[in-house]
């Protein structure tokens, strides 16, 4: 099993690598460019199955779930943008199920989600303006990843630190959605994402 791990992790490096070069090189066939993004994603979801296979808790499977959407949605996210959020907001409510089915929220996750939406507020209303039209979307999505975090925070420490990356990815990425100067924080954030999904697929296993 520890094998299949190292090669699961070893083989999402290698098509996280490969899609970052795909991305900055011209002429790359788009449905390549895709199936790349996806099998990134797929390996962590690999590695739930395995944990499912191997444990069979109703609340694993909800997760796994929520892997495969997931990675459905890095598909959709470079075709449709908004899209892509909508099928990813469909992971995290996966997510979200799956938690509840493992431990209830204690009040250190009410405590965290109070803080994470301070945060996530006090940054909207700085970037408001160049946001524009897409402000109740992409708070909207703040808030359900702020509640994601939460829940994950009654969990084991692998589930918390898998959507503490997730979500700290996505808060990267809408940074970079609103001040374009600082494209090298892309590599940061899609590692944390790649990352993250691990870990969950990993906590699933473990």
């Amino acid at each position: 099993m520890v094998y299949a791990v190292c090669a699961a992790f070893a083989c999402m490096c290698v098509f996280y690598l490969i899609f970052q070069r795909m991305k900055r090189t011209p002429g790359q066939s788009k449905g390549l460019h895709i199936a790349v993004k996806c099998a990134a994603t797929s390996m962590a979801a690999l590695v739930a199955l395995l944990g499912c296979l191997q444990n069979g808790i109703a609340a694993h499977w909800v997760l796994l779930a929520g892997l495969v959407v997931c990675a459905i949605a890095d598909g959709v996210l470079c075709v449709h943008f908004m899209a892509g959020g909508a099928v990813f907001a469909l992971g995290h409510v996966l997510y979200m199920a799956a938690f509840c089915l493992m431990h209830r929220p204690t009040w250190r996750s009410v405590l965290l989600l109070l803080a994470l939406m301070g945060l996530a507020t006090a940054a909207f209303f700085r970037f408001r303006g160049r946001i524009g039209r897409r402000y109740p979307f992409f708070y909207a999505y703040a808030t359900m990843l702020s509640v994601m975090v939460s829940l994950a925070a009654a969990q084991a420490p692998l589930y918390f630190a898998g959507a503490l990356l997730f979500a700290f990815s996505d808060g990267l990425l809408g940074y970079l959605l609103v001040d374009r100067g600082h494209v090298r924080l892309d590599y940061i954030s899609l590692g944390a994402y790649y990352l993250g999904q691990f870990l969950l697929g990993l906590a699933v296993l473990l």
